[in-house]
């Protein structure tokens, strides 16, 4: 196993306890919420570093290509989850939200697959719009753990809504595209 799978395996064995620190975090334990924030910036920069080495050092791996992304998604996707049904922490995100988002990233894995399935392998490559959704959902998530002003931290949150929408559209964008090219052919 490369090293940059390893630190990918490090992120996803995070995930259970930044869930465990956001479930038990009440105002009473501060250290609780400050931990996570610790644990989810550290599987954060952890993203950042094992991308880095796997196109430095030449380690990227099929095992890589599934595995790094679906650290991601779990990352962030269950972070928002635990967060909406934590009622204790300064600024609350509506359950709306994170089935917005999950919604979001089912739909795409489904089209990824059907395309796949049939109409041969898939063609598509990370859109840049994907990319920025990650960025403005973790910067969502550490300013909620921060505890921002609600005021921004709600701003934050609909600009991530925003540029999810944008993202999805590029993806269905390109998904169409791939099939209309198979059709054509």
């Amino acid at each position: 196993m490369t090293l940059a799978n390893r630190i990918t395996v490090g992120r996803l064995i995070l995930v259970p306890v930044f869930i465990v620190l956001v479930m038990t975090y009440t105002p009473d334990n501060q250290w609780l919420r400050y931990s996570a924030l610790c644990v989810f910036v550290a599987a954060t920069v952890s993203d950042a570093i094992d991308g880095f080495i796997a196109r430095a050092y030449n380690q990227k791996t099929k095992l890589g290509a599934v595995l790094d992304p679906l650290a991601d998604k779990l990352l962030v996707n269950l972070a928002l989850v635990f967060l909406a049904v934590n009622e204790h922490l300064r600024t609350t995100v509506p359950t709306w939200f994170p089935v917005a988002i999950l919604g979001r990233d089912v739909i795409i894995v489904i089209g990824a697959y059907l395309i796949n399935e049939y109409f041969g392998p898939l063609r598509t490559r990370p859109q840049i719009s994907g990319k920025l959704t990650t960025v403005f959902q973790m910067a969502l998530i550490i300013s909620i753990l921060l505890e921002l002003p609600p005021g921004f931290v709600t701003g934050l949150m609909y600009t991530t809504l925003a540029v999810a929408v944008i993202s999805f559209a590029d993806y269905l964008h390109a998904g169409i595209k791939q099939v209309g090219n198979e059709d054509q052919a």
